[in-house]
């Protein structure tokens, strides 16, 4: 249960932040999502909590949105950053043989990326655990954070 929850976490995570990080390399574009990044990057996500209960439930969905909307911002950053610090030469060599922007995209801008988002996606799965363990202390029964917490309180050092 606890697994599933990080997996859909992360994965709608990447889903948002990798193509919005990419499309970032652009100077308009990142005009546009660099005050937004710099506005709720630093808002510490995790007292949105009660929030995401309130608005989707108790159930699976608010866990997933809640370790998503803390992963997201991770990799948003590192492969905006990434897509930032490629060499525009790389870019204009392609663009000088006639390739078009959906081609720079691909040959260019994802490859150089790849190996900081995966990067950023090794440190985001520790984050989302650990987010996932606080979650699930709160208005569940079940999955790992749920388990701990109760054998913690009773006492029942084993099962811990």
């Amino acid at each position: 249960m606890s697994a599933a929850r990080v997996g859909y976490g992360i994965a709608l995570a990447l889903s948002l932040a990798v193509p919005l990080g990419l499309i970032s390399y652009r100077n308009k574009a990142d005009k546009i999502i660099t005050p937004f990044i710099y506005l709720l990057y630093p808002i510490p996500h995790i007292v949105l909590l009660p929030l995401i209960i309130l608005l989707f439930g108790i159930g699976d969905l608010s866990k997933v949105i809640l370790v998503a909307l803390i992963v997201f911002f991770q990799i948003l950053v590192t492969t905006r950053d990434a897509a930032r610090n490629i060499s525009t030469n790389y870019i204009y060599s392609l663009l000088s043989l006639g390739a078009t922007e959906k081609d720079v995209y691909k040959h260019v801008v994802f490859p150089a990326c790849l190996p900081k988002i995966l990067t950023a996606l090794r440190i985001s799965i520790g984050t989302a655990i650990a987010v996932l363990f606080f979650v699930e202390s709160f208005a569940t029964s079940k999955g790992l954070g749920y388990l701990i917490m109760d054998s913690w309180s009773r006492m029942d050092y084993p099962d811990l």
